[in-house]
């Protein structure tokens, strides 16, 4: 079963649009005022805002499709998909479980799109949807199984290289001794936020470039955590830096700051690699061009 309409003007398109801009926001609203409440406020979450920020940004680019309630899809699974969304939503509101609150947003915003705009609105609109998916707290059973290793590698890392260029430091766990100084490898500095951080803009930004080569977006994609984690290393043996050089007071006050300048060194690092793909991407076009030439000259 299908439904259409034919030739619908911009107001009769906003007079079905006008109860799903009034629906979507009385259910999920009161959600991100917990988020940020409970989340958004703390550094280990601050980038939920911005990925949020990014998601609305992306529909406000596609506002004229919203004026087009036309070609609509199939009756049976836009109804399914918003069933589905609405009792993941009612499961996370009664039970106070967050990451499903934020999952039934994808099903139920798909399910609207589809009864709306068929097809072309899902071709159109599945990647700021499916950008959602980064706002869902990690559960904590899962978040400590993911933050331990990542606290180890970090402290493990950062304890060899200064060892080797010859500063008096020790590693106990994810406790980092150099000189009379004691520092913790808190949860903050696992490099967890900034690989999530990083993977969504990284996503967004492969998204938008649109590179004809898919190994150049391959690259970029592949290139995500690991130049998050590097950047994250950086931050904690600047911070160690820091305190043997100028005290505690010194790597506290950097500390507080450091999560800035982690997630600058991230994104420059992604953009310098994708600038160096380009680099090579044209070395390679001038290589092939030059044995073109010197074939044709021979």
């Amino acid at each position: 079963m299908r439904a259409t309409l034919d030739n619908p003007t911009a107001a009769d398109a906003m007079s079905i649009w006008l109860p799903m801009l009034a629906g979507i926001p009385a259910l999920y609203v009161p959600t991100y005022f917990d988020l940020y409440h409970d989340y958004w406020r703390s550094e280990q979450a601050a980038y939920g805002a911005v990925i949020l920020g990014m998601v609305g940004w992306l529909f406000w680019r596609q506002r004229a499709l919203l004026l087009q309630a036309a070609n609509a899809g199939s009756l049976v699974l836009g109804v399914a998909s918003l069933a589905v969304g609405l009792l993941l939503y009612v499961l996370g509101r009664s039970q106070s479980v967050y990451a499903l609150d934020i999952v039934s947003q994808i099903p139920v915003l798909l399910g609207v799109i589809y009864l709306l705009l068929g097809k072309n609105g899902i071709r159109r609109l599945w990647f700021p949807v499916v950008l959602l998916i980064f706002l869902v707290p990690v559960p904590g059973s899962m978040l400590d199984q993911l933050l331990l290793p990542l606290k180890e590698w970090v402290s493990s890392i950062v304890d060899s290289v200064l060892h080797l260029a010859g500063y008096p430091i020790a590693r106990s766990g994810v406790v980092l001794v150099i000189d009379s100084y004691s520092l913790l490898i808190a949860d903050a500095c696992s490099g967890l936020n900034s690989m999530i951080a990083l993977s969504g803009i990284g996503l967004l930004y492969v998204h938008l470039a649109g590179n004809a080569k898919r190994w150049m977006n391959v690259a970029l994609l592949l290139s995500i955590l690991p130049i998050a984690f590097i950047a994250n290393i950086i931050r904690v043996m600047l911070l160690v830096l820091i305190t043997y050089y100028q005290g505690d007071a010194a790597g506290r006050t950097f500390h507080d700051q450091a999560a800035i300048l982690e997630i600058g060194l991230a994104f420059g690092g992604f953009f310098l690699f994708d600038y160096l793909l380009l680099r090579l991407d044209l070395f390679f076009k001038n290589g092939k061009h030059r044995r073109v030439l010197a074939s044709h000259a021979w």
